[in-house]
């Protein structure tokens, strides 16, 4: 639909990409019949850069991406504020390295390493990485081989069981969806280990 709007996805940054897929899901998707599953039985809404609390309540401004909101409010046991399908969005190109964003660790934390220490989506168990690809990467051919690099292995949650999900891409433009598993370096305020997170990798071509 984007791409049909005619906008200019090869000449804009991240913000803009992400900004134009919250107005497309929320305006013309959800709810619309476009996606089975994606209405308000499931869904409450779709935000692009709402801010969370981190697991422990130290950092209470980060700002994943975006988020999907669940519909359970019947789950009164449940943090409704944490009940949602979180995504967080990055460039893919020679100037965003692999290393340098998407999988960023330390300091420069900014993409699947906020999963790992409990800045984002702490209390579910899958999330999303949304790759905006320009010149040609894949997350078979440069993704993995960064996801194995044992250099940075603990800090990315010793990724395990790379899988493809969909055996055709969607269309020309979408990489197809991979999911890794990741060990998460934080305790919940019970004190147990946070549970291994699933990580569903979905690239587009932007170029």
């Amino acid at each position: 639909m984007i791409r049909a709007d005619g906008y200019a996805l090869t000449t804009v940054g991240e913000n803009q990409i992400t900004e134009r897929l919250e107005n497309m899901l929320e305006n013309r998707v959800w709810n619309k019949g476009e996606v089975e599953g994606f209405d308000h039985h499931f869904f409450r809404s779709v935000s692009r850069g709402s801010e969370v609390v981190n697991f422990d309540g130290v950092k209470i401004s980060k700002k994943p991406d975006l988020i999907f909101k669940l519909r359970r409010e019947h789950r009164v046991d449940w943090d409704q504020c944490q009940d949602a399908v979180f995504a967080e969005c990055k460039p893919v190109d020679r100037q965003h390295s692999l290393t340098g964003h998407y999988c960023a660790v330390g300091k420069d934390c900014t993409g699947i390493e906020r999963f790992i220490i409990g800045d984002y989506a702490w209390a579910m168990e899958e999330a999303f990485m949304i790759g905006y690809v320009r010149g040609g990467l894949t997350i078979a051919r440069d993704l993995l081989p960064v996801l194995e690099d044992t250099s940075r292995h603990r800090q990315l949650g010793s990724p395990v069981n790379a899988e493809v999900l969909e055996s055709l891409p969607l269309n020309q433009q979408t990489d197809k969806l991979h999911r890794t598993v990741h060990q998460r370096l934080f305790q919940w305020k019970n004190g147990d280990a946070a549970t291994p997170m699933e990580i569903f990798h979905s690239w587009h071509d932007c170029g």
